[in-house]
């Protein structure tokens, strides 16, 4: 067997809008030595939680990956009805369906079964995600420090200890996220944003305000260090509006 890297560049812009909310996400493909272009895709639900509104709510996430460019992605669930997932990018390696706050609902989802049905060169292929709900709690942001001269944020959370990693974006005033960091560790409970912890699209501009999100992941049972990206069960996202200005 061997492991094929296929390289996705998701643009940072739509990072918040996709899994991991805008990681760069690199593909773990394995396939037969004497057939490396077999299609393969997988399907990916991903129960998304935060505070609306005043209460803690729920939805779910989509997203079809593939080696090779789909046509068309679309995923059955459960109740006999049908979901169309978007393109990420001209690509076509991404397809997927982000839920709007609309979505969002007090009851927590069911564990339940969902087919992927994707088309390449007029060729359908299918894959089952059995999606199992596993609570997290959001993360309580206590505290945002900016330095202007060096270009960082520093925050510190509540550590609820249920989380298996973190992550932390930084969007501006037009809900673009301008930075993601590494995968941070489940028993941190602060974070630096600076040039060496992450990715960034854009500097912060001082007198400007902007948003900072820390997620807590929870992947499934069986992820693995080649896949975990695609693997993600829960993630529940604190926010917490600031001003880059000492």
């Amino acid at each position: 067997m061997e492991i094929l890297k296929q390289n996705k560049m998701i643009n940072i812009q739509k990072i918040s809008k996709l899994v991991l909310l805008g990681f760069i996400v690199t593909g773990f493909w394995a396939c037969n030595d004497n057939d490396p272009e077999t299609f393969e895709v997988i399907g990916e639900v991903i129960t998304s939680k935060r505070i609306i509104d005043g209460e803690e709510k729920f939805a779910l996430s989509y997203y079809a990956y593939s080696n090779m460019k789909m046509d068309s992605a679309k995923v059955n669930l459960p109740g006999d009805s049908t979901l169309t997932l978007s393109e990420e990018n001209a690509q076509k390696i991404t397809y997927y369906y982000e839920p709007s706050d609309e979505d969002f609902s007090t009851t927590a989802p069911e564990s339940d079964a969902y087919e992927f049905l994707v088309t390449n060169k007029d060729v359908e292929y299918s894959a089952i995600e059995d999606h199992v709900f596993t609570d997290v709690d959001i993360p309580t942001i206590d505290s945002v420090g900016v330095s202007t001269s060096i270009q960082t944020v520093y925050l510190e959370w509540n550590n609820n200890d249920d989380a298996e990693n973190y992550v932390v974006l930084i969007l501006n005033e037009d809900d673009e996220t301008i930075f993601i960091s590494y995968l941070i560790s489940g028993s941190a409970d602060s974070f630096t944003a600076d040039e060496n912890s992450g990715t960034w699209d854009n500097s912060l501009d001082t007198g400007s305000s902007y948003t900072v999100e820390v997620q807590a992941i929870i992947f499934e049972d069986d992820a693995t260090n080649a896949d975990y990206f695609y693997q993600i069960e829960t993630k529940a996202t604190a926010s917490e509006e600031f001003t880059f200005d000492n």
